[in-house]
């Protein structure tokens, strides 16, 4: 695989620069507004002032990580890239399940339909409609990953049943896959569910451990072939950077250092300096890889974190230059 379906077209690891590898651009409504109003991220206005200071600080792909049912807008994310440049990659799958009515039809349909669906948006495109409705609206961008999610300490009947139709999807399709940890627990048993569901552990990409700054454990998962991403950086109320500074430092002399994914996870108005809050999509490049840097990181390590490691999560086995299809992405 030398491409990745973006926003802006496929693209080839020349052309992803440093990734954010998790992030929310788009939340234009769904139940997790209903219950907390600051998750409205709906204006394409403010995410296109928020992502030019994430360019601005050099930043390349970003990896968007809200997927059907819960606020996903396709044609939001394309019109953000088109008009800043920056690509996004389009999930598909679904959030946890508080993001969800009780009756949302992920728990009525069997594990075939399910991976139907994400394989069509896989292949064929995402849908604008997020299976929300009798009609399938597909864009002309397909989705990149397949995202699940763990609860804390447990993983529920419904995600079993969803981590079994990621599998198919994986399996007929190659796609990375990317899990919500909730607090960073539950990393082994995912990790366990998806490779007997026939997802390899190098493709996939265990989100918010930093959130359980536990090397012991993180360095277990990493040598199972992993990826950890972490994205408290700038979000004291989860810890102190230190924290994260020296478990980073801590993964990469246990040797793990190709493990390692950075996000922001900003997906809150107040979180935004496009709203008046902060500390900003841009943080982690503008900000936090200063101080890694004056923390003794050298940029053989950084350039793992941003380019090196997404792109094998990604799949990517070469350096293919590809144009992006400015025409593709018009007409989604």
């Amino acid at each position: 695989m030398n491409t990745v379906e973006t926003t802006l077209g496929p693209l080839g690891a020349d052309r992803l620069g440093r990734v954010n590898a998790h992030e929310h651009l788009i939340i234009d409504g769904g139940y997790t507004v209903v219950k907390e109003p600051d998750f409205k991220l709906d204006s394409v206005e403010k995410a296109v002032e928020e992502v030019g200071y994430w360019k601005a600080a050099g930043g390349g792909l970003i990896v968007d990580t809200m997927p059907f049912g819960c606020g996903r807008n396709v044609d939001k994310l394309v019109a953000i890239s088109e008009a800043t440049g920056v690509p996004i990659l389009v999930p598909s799958g679904f959030q946890k399940s508080s993001y969800y009515l009780p009756d949302h039809w992920q728990h009525r349909f069997d594990e075939e339909t399910i991976a139907g669906l994400l394989i069509a948006e896989l292949t064929e495109g995402a849908d604008r409609n997020n299976y929300d409705t009798p009609v399938v609206d597909r864009s002309a961008v397909r989705a990149g990953f397949v995202k699940v999610a763990g609860d804390y300490q447990v993983v529920k009947p419904t995600t079993l049943k969803l981590i079994r139709a990621a599998g198919r999807a994986h399996r007929a399709t190659g796609c990375p896959i990317l899990v919500h940890t909730e607090m960073g627990t539950a990393g082994d048993e995912l990790l366990d569910l998806l490779e007997e569901a026939g997802v390899p552990p190098s493709r996939v990409m265990l989100s918010h451990l930093d959130r359980n700054p536990d090397v012991f454990v993180h360095a277990r998962l990493a040598a199972r072939g992993a990826l950890l991403q972490y994205d408290t950086p700038g979000r004291i109320k989860y810890q102190p950077e230190s924290v994260l500074v020296r478990l980073m430092r801590d993964v990469i002399d246990a040797g793990f250092g190709a493990n390692l994914l950075l996000g922001g996870d900003t997906a809150r108005r107040s979180y935004w300096k496009a709203y008046g809050g902060g500390p900003g999509l841009a943080y982690i490049l503008d900000t936090f890889d200063g101080r890694l840097r004056e923390e003794g990181f050298t940029q053989d390590e950084l350039n793992a974190i941003w380019t090196e490691n997404p792109a094998r999560w990604l799949g990517l086995t070469a350096s293919t230059e590809t144009a992006p299809s400015e025409e593709r992405a018009a007409s989604a």
